[in-house]
């Protein structure tokens, strides 16, 4: 492949997760069901997301991260970072935290960890 059609597939790519991102923000977040695992799944626009549901009875400081990491994935922004958001290749998007924000998916886990309270990470 020349450079010429790499640029404009690397421009066309950007384009496309432009406009899927301006419809994912577009869109207001509706809730479709609550799963057996303690996970709600929510559709935005074109995608579709899925966050564990903050336990009534886990430790406060764990309650103020799971709603800190919802907020940003269901608003795509992070009421605690300056986050960065990036559409997939799937045409999903992840919002990506800084590394001390308590909503990153790794502070989640070690936060758990040293609580005692098992949190597990989502592999995409």
């Amino acid at each position: 492949m020349n450079g010429r059609k790499a640029r404009e597939q690397r421009r066309a790519l950007r384009e496309r997760n432009a406009r899927l991102l301006a419809k994912i923000r577009g869109a207001v977040p509706t809730l479709l069901r609550t799963t057996e695992t303690g996970h709600e799944v929510w559709q935005r626009g074109p995608a579709t997301i899925v966050l564990p549901i903050v336990p009534g009875d886990a430790p406060s400081e764990l309650q103020t991260a799971l709603t800190v990491h919802r907020m940003a994935a269901l608003t795509t922004d992070c009421p605690r970072c300056t986050n960065d958001v990036r559409v997939t290749e799937a045409g999903g998007y992840m919002v990506r935290h800084e590394a001390a924000c308590p909503g990153d998916p790794d502070r989640l886990v070690e936060l758990g960890e040293r609580l005692g309270v098992e949190v597990q990470r989502r592999e995409d």
